[in-house]
């Protein structure tokens, strides 16, 4: 016969702690789940003085004017106009004008590719204030991390548009210090194309 022995009402147990999967491995952060400053970081940093940034030169819309306009965020139209002429504008700095030409800048994730289908549905049914002539596609990765139906999906939002271009991945455009340049054969040809836009309209 088994005997249990009796609890102590008056001795409280440790609680035992699961056990947690070892995190992930961070390039930044290594195996740790999070990093802390210094205490008052925040304090230290409100003390130091900024430097106070240039206004944005005014844009001097003309009729050679095209605006790129970003399908979701971190697309690259400011990118693409850093690479281009004062025709080509990109719409953080000012809002395309009624009835203006814009080109509408996209990332090959499905988000940025959904986000292009549904601006071009709405360019078709009149929904929107500028006229979206064409679009470019920016690579967000390298082409052979990019899967069938990405590429599949990429193509039919390509051809809901005038004309459609594709810009590769440049992983350098996105390091800090990295003043982008217009590398490659396609990435030089796309440029060109954009400027045609801008002259002539196609």
């Amino acid at each position: 016969m088994t005997v249990t022995p009796q609890r102590n009402p008056f001795v409280h147990e440790p609680e035992v702690e699961p056990q947690e999967d070892p995190i992930d491995d961070d390039p930044i952060l290594g195996q740790r789940e999070s990093l802390r400053g210094p205490k008052n970081i925040q304090q230290t940093l409100a003390a130091e003085p900024v430097e106070e940034e240039e206004p944005a030169a005014p844009v001097a819309v003309t009729n050679a004017t095209l605006w790129l306009v970003g399908a979701s965020g971190g697309v690259g139209t400011s990118t693409l106009a850093g690479l281009c002429s004062e025709n080509v504008v990109d719409e953080s700095e000012r809002k395309p004008t009624w009835a203006g030409r814009a080109l509408l800048v996209c990332s090959t994730s499905a988000s940025s590719l959904e986000a292009a289908q549904q601006l071009a549905r709405k360019s078709a049914s009149g929904q929107l204030p500028y006229e979206l002539v064409g679009l470019v596609i920016v690579h967000d990765r390298p082409k052979n991390r990019l899967t069938k139906p990405t590429l599949d999906f990429a193509r039919g939002v390509a051809r809901m548009f005038p004309v459609a271009m594709t810009a590769p991945y440049e992983p350098s455009w996105r390091e800090v210090g990295v003043t982008p340049q217009a590398s490659g054969t396609r990435l030089k040809s796309v440029l060109r194309k954009i400027e045609k836009i801008a002259r002539s309209g196609h």
